[in-house]
């Protein structure tokens, strides 16, 4: 096996990337219709019962495509909720459930869940490529053409839905947003100022795009090298290329012809460059610090996350200090806010069906009270 091929093999759940969901060429999702099952609503000791949430399928239009997602909301039609949140799963072709190939960890699902537990109405959508969502022709082409502007445009399509169908008002309407869905959401509230009234960023990126993917491949060949699974002089070859490809992505939105291999298998392809450019003029720092002292904010962060660090996150906490900040410091959850308890997180976690952190459904529960106080 090559020194890229072992790198990589344990590389899938580390790296925050696969903006789009295709990397070489090679498609990676299916627009084949597929069921969602209704997923049992837990119940959360010492939380009050709410009304009861059914799910049902529902279709918006962005873009002049059709979008297929799931809303959960009472099942008494006469009755409305007491607050409304739309769920942005995180990086690459992930589904309503939060579902991308191996990666089984269902956080939207699981957040859709605990939300229902507390009376709060949730949309969430297959992404554009995944689930009932197709694209506009040939998968790979379109999603040359398909940049984090369109991902931003679909989720707000999705939260004047959501209003439509929930019948809430800006005071009790959230979004909550998961690793890269935490800069869509700081985007869509850039975009509608006065239609929310706070946020959650869980697990966020809270740093530029490509600052990001920077730290985190520096981390790896860091680790490759000290491992012996790759020559220090190659490493210092993904080093090299890897700035000339953000180099080239900020100043002329392309990816260079010739780099390193291993960068292309993470990613940083011609089909993906759109997106990543265009994500990457968004400091979520600059965004978090316009955001109202009155607007209501979750953050959580994980020291046994292994894409993106507490210390990461710090940088993003002092940003959104001046707001209504409820901050989840966890200790045993993954990225994908599974419990882990006592076990030493592994490249491994994102493909265990794990629980919702109970560390991470404490804060969340918290943040509610406030998006629920009249």
């Amino acid at each position: 096996m090559s020194t890229v091929k072992r790198v990589l093999a344990v590389l899938s759940s580390v790296i925050l990337v696969g903006a789009v969901g295709v990397t070489t060429g090679v498609a990676v999702v299916s627009a084949a219709p597929a069921p969602f099952p209704a997923l049992p609503i837990p119940e959360i000791p010492g939380i009050t019962a709410a009304p009861t949430m059914v799910e049902k399928d529902i279709t918006f239009e962005s873009g002049g495509h059709t979008y297929h997602g799931t809303y959960r909301g009472p099942a008494d039609p006469s009755v409305s909720p007491e607050a409304a949140a739309l769920l942005l799963p995180g990086s690459g072709p992930t589904d309503r459930n939060g579902v991308a190939g191996m990666y089984r960890a269902s956080t939207i699902a699981h957040l859709a869940d605990a939300l229902a537990a507390r009376g709060v109405a949730t949309l969430r959508f297959d992404k554009y490529g995944t689930g009932q969502t197709g694209t506009a022709g040939p998968l790979e082409q379109a999603m040359t053409e398909y940049g984090f502007e369109r991902q931003v445009d679909d989720a707000s399509a999705a939260l004047a839905t959501l209003a439509k169908l929930a019948g809430t008002d800006a005071a009790h309407t959230t979004v909550l947003g998961h690793s890269e869905g935490s800069l869509t959401a700081l985007a869509v509230r850039e975009r509608h100022p006065d239609d929310l009234a706070g946020l959650g960023l869980l697990q966020p990126l809270p740093m530029r795009y490509l600052d990001l993917f920077r730290a985190q491949i520096h981390a790896l060949v860091d680790r490759s090298v000290g491992s012996g699974q790759m020559e220090q002089a190659e490493g210092e070859d993904v080093r090299v290329s890897l700035e000339q490809t953000i180099d080239s992505l900020r100043s002329a939105g392309t990816v260079p012809e010739h780099q390193h291999p291993m960068l292309l298998e993470l990613g940083m392809s011609p089909v993906n460059a759109r997106f990543f450019s265009e994500a990457d003029k968004y400091d979520p720092r600059e965004l978090a610090a316009e955001l109202p002292e009155s607007s209501h904010n979750l953050l959580s962060c994980s020291d046994k996350d292994l894409n993106v660090s507490c210390e990461q996150v710090e940088g993003l906490r002092l940003a959104l200090e001046h707001t209504d900040l409820d901050f989840v410091h966890m200790t045993t959850t993954n990225h994908g806010l599974g419990e882990l308890g006592p076990v030493p997180p592994s490249q491994f976690d994102a493909v265990l069906p794990l629980p919702l952190s109970s560390e991470f459904t404490n804060g969340l529960n918290t943040w509610v009270d406030g998006i629920l106080a009249p």
